[in-house]
């Protein structure tokens, strides 16, 4: 019989990569010459979006009964070289699964709206491979391990959150606000890109637990010091600063609407 943690261990598998998998589907057959109809493509991301909510309550039910607070997957370590480790680690705590569950609930809404408003639009099929970037973009970044996964989810939701602003190409204001959202998304990469070189500095990994030990988040402590992890924290706030449209970024987002 499966113990708690594998159970943990294999739905969480599913939730990160079922999105993966329909960004690849619609990827890849946006490639051929004649694409699926709309009612298969909103079928299959309807389908993703549940199979992966249902997979996260299951994470989420096991958490609870068995008292799991920290559940780390890692996929494989890809880069190792003298102060230089890159493994894709994913994270499930309480804040990181709460936060898919969370997208997960608002992709469900939004993808079940737009295959009404998107009905005959000649855009149907670009939107929702956008769209499935974005929420794989989302679940890598809330259950991102180390910085350098929390990168490549964080640039993921950047780049389909751009485009998506100026999904209606034909028209001029909504191409010239998607081109302001991606200047001030790039700002907040470059104070993001400091942080996770700090990171890597003070270190020599971009593992998240190398800096609050061996004790999973909340009850951790910084390993470096307090001015070093002001600085880094500090980054890592201007960085989400701009990318969720707080002050004083805040421009973007009433031109993105």
């Amino acid at each position: 019989m499966l113990s708690h943690t594998a159970w943990i261990e294999a739905c969480g598998t599913l939730v990160a990569l079922i999105p993966i998998a329909l960004l690849a589907i619609l990827g890849l057959a946006s490639l051929l010459p004649k694409r699926p109809s709309e009612r298969t493509v909103g079928l299959l991301t309807s389908s993703s979006t549940v199979a992966c909510l249902l997979s996260s309550l299951v994470v989420l039910g096991f958490m609870l009964t068995s008292g799991e607070r920290h559940v780390a997957i890692e996929i494989g370590e890809w880069v190792s070289i003298p102060h230089f480790n890159l493994a894709v680690k994913l994270v499930f705590d309480r804040l990181s699964v709460a936060f898919v569950l969370l997208t997960f609930v608002l992709c469900g809404v939004i993808g079940s709206f737009a295959t009404q408003y998107l009905h005959r639009d000649k855009g149907y099929f670009r939107f929702f491979v956008l769209f499935a970037l974005f929420q794989a973009g989302m679940v890598i970044a809330s259950l991102a391990g180390n910085i350098e996964v929390l990168f490549a989810g964080w640039e993921m939701v950047g780049l389909s959150s751009a485009l998506l602003v100026a999904y209606f190409h034909e028209r001029e204001s909504p191409v010239r606000n998607g081109q302001r959202v991606w200047s001030v998304y790039r700002m907040a990469d470059a104070a993001f890109l400091i942080a996770a070189l700090l990171m890597h500095h003070l270190t020599g990994e971009g593992d998240f637990a190398s800096f609050v030990g061996s004790d999973p988040w909340p009850s951790g402590t910084a390993q470096i010091s307090s001015t070093n992890a002001l600085i880094v924290g500090s980054l890592l706030l201007l960085a989400a600063c701009g990318k969720s449209a707080l002050v004083p970024f805040s421009g973007w987002l009433p031109r993105a609407m």
